[in-house]
Parts: structure tokens; sequence; C-alpha cells
């Protein structure tokens, strides 16, 4: 009997060792990508109140984003945010936003996090709806993890 027992004893104990995932997720149970995840919900709340001082908070000074395009133009980096962000918050209205972040990869004190996002709002008083895959970059600083890029 005891034999028998032996194999699944020893399944039991290698599938209980495995990484912990975030209940819901696919997201590995660590203290970073709690963290990381924590600033993202910021990040969503912020963005969902217009926040642009709350979202400032979140960005590390060495922030730079190319918008997605390989055209320098439409580059934003931290200097060219703190002018550009509250003017676009303050011409959205009735704004909801969901974010889904799919994975999270952490390389020290730098991570990668891949999120859908699906947005609604009014905008000149016309109601839309946005969604994309996106690639936040986040940097880890003493203040805990700030975004460097893919907001």
């Amino acid at each position: 009997m005891r034999r028998a027992l032996l194999p699944l004893i020893l399944l039991a104990a290698a599938l209980g060792c495995g990484p912990h995932r975030i209940p819901g997720t696919e997201l590995e149970d660590t203290g970073d990508t709690r963290a990381i995840i924590e600033t993202i919900a910021r990040y969503n709340s912020s963005l969902e109140a217009r926040d642009a001082n709350g979202i400032l908070a979140l960005v590390d000074p060495a922030f730079r984003d190319n918008a997605g395009t390989l055209t320098p133009d439409d580059d934003i980096d931290i200097e060219r945010l703190r002018t550009v962000l509250p003017q676009r918050l303050a011409k959205l209205q009735d704004v909801a936003v969901r974010i889904e972040i799919k994975t999270i990869d952490v390389k020290g004190d730098k991570a990668s996090a891949v999120y859908t996002w699906v947005s609604q709002f009014k905008f000149g008083g016309k109601s839309m709806t946005e969604s994309d895959i996106k690639r936040m970059e986040l940097r880890r600083g003493p203040d805990g993890w700030k975004i460097l890029s893919g907001i």
C-alpha cells in the first residue's frame, strides 16, 4: 500500500511547489508583482479621475514613450508629459477605463507588464470607446515601482 501511495505523494509535492498565482489570474504571486499591480491600479484610478498629478506621481523621471510609432515627432518625455497630460485629460469627460494585466515580467529592478485596455469617454460631447494591447515598462526606485513608458 505504501508503494502505491508514494508516486501520488511525490506528484502532490511537485504540484504544490510550483509558483503561487494571484487568484483569478496567471500572474505569479510575489511582492513585486503585487506592487506593480498596485501601481497600474493607481494609474487606472488617476486616469478615470482625470488626475494628471496622480499619474505624474507614478511616472519615473526617466519616462519616455514613443506612442507606438517609429517617428520621433510624437515621442513624449517627462517634461512634455507634464505639459501635455493635463491638457489632454481636461478635454475628456465621463472617463471609464478597464485594464486587465496579462503578464508581468520582473528582471531585477525593471519590469514589463502587458495589458489590455478598454476606455470609454466623452470627447467634445461625443461618446467614444478605445481598446488596445499595451506594454508598460516600470522601474523600481526608492518610492516603489514607477512607470518608464506605456501609458
